[in-house]
């Protein structure tokens, strides 16, 4: 499966979750700043306020030719139409996530050895993300894999890798020999003090550092 985005920022929502204007706002701007995946990441939040959340960002993310991915909950991408859905390795089997989103879906899964990764997409994954790369604030239980973390699953795959985990502006470059397909963001963003220039930078220096790779039968 093919997957080729705008640009290899693939932004993920802040947590705690905002309140749905603050939440649309914000991904409102990194749109603008040229990201080229969006991930809905709640948690502890009702099912209603996600399936309700996710149609409002489809609203944004559709026109502008933006992939809308759910972290974890595939019965609220299924419900609210989602282009896709992330699932770790306690969510239930990839084969099973890739035969109820259907062909043309976007089904990514947290594999950071390359066993895992090879059976990911042995059972239908579109991509892998494999991290923390670098030290992280929001995956500070998570051991630090570093770039040749990232090399071992892109050796293991032929689909995409997205590196996640402390990645900045500061230390994308260090990404360069590796050249992962995407790179997930979260606090180098949502904890800016302003999230679009935040955006923006990264957008641009991962078109620099981070040249495209064509995926893909």
């Amino acid at each position: 499966m093919l997957l080729a985005p705008r640009s290899k920022v693939y932004y993920i929502t802040p947590s705690p979750l905002p309140e749905r204007a603050a939440l649309v706002r914000l991904v409102q701007a990194v749109l603008r700043a040229g990201v080229g995946l969006v991930q809905y990441r709640a948690k502890e939040v009702p099912t209603r306020r996600m399936y309700e959340d996710v149609q409002a960002l489809l609203r944004l993310t559709r026109p502008a030719g933006v992939p809308l991915i759910v972290n974890d909950r595939l019965d609220v991408a299924l419900a609210a139409g989602a282009d896709g859905v992330h699932i770790g390795s306690e969510d239930l089997p990839t084969n099973v996530v890739r035969r109820m989103m259907g062909p043309s879906a976007i089904v990514g899964v947290s594999a950071d050895r390359p066993a895992e990764a090879r059976r990911a997409e042995q059972q239908g994954a579109s991509y892998v993300a494999c991290g923390a790369v670098f030290p992280s604030p929001t995956k500070s239980d998570k051991p630090v894999i570093g770039p040749q973390g990232v090399a071992a699953v892109q050796h293991a795959v032929t689909i995409p890798v997205c590196a996640i985990g402390g990645i900045t502006a500061d230390n994308l470059a260090e990404l360069s020999q590796v050249n992962p397909a995407l790179i997930a963001v979260i606090s180098a963003i949502n904890n800016a003090p302003d999230p679009f220039a935040a955006a923006a930078r990264l957008v641009e220096v991962a078109r620099t550092a981070l040249p495209h790779r064509v995926f893909g039968p």
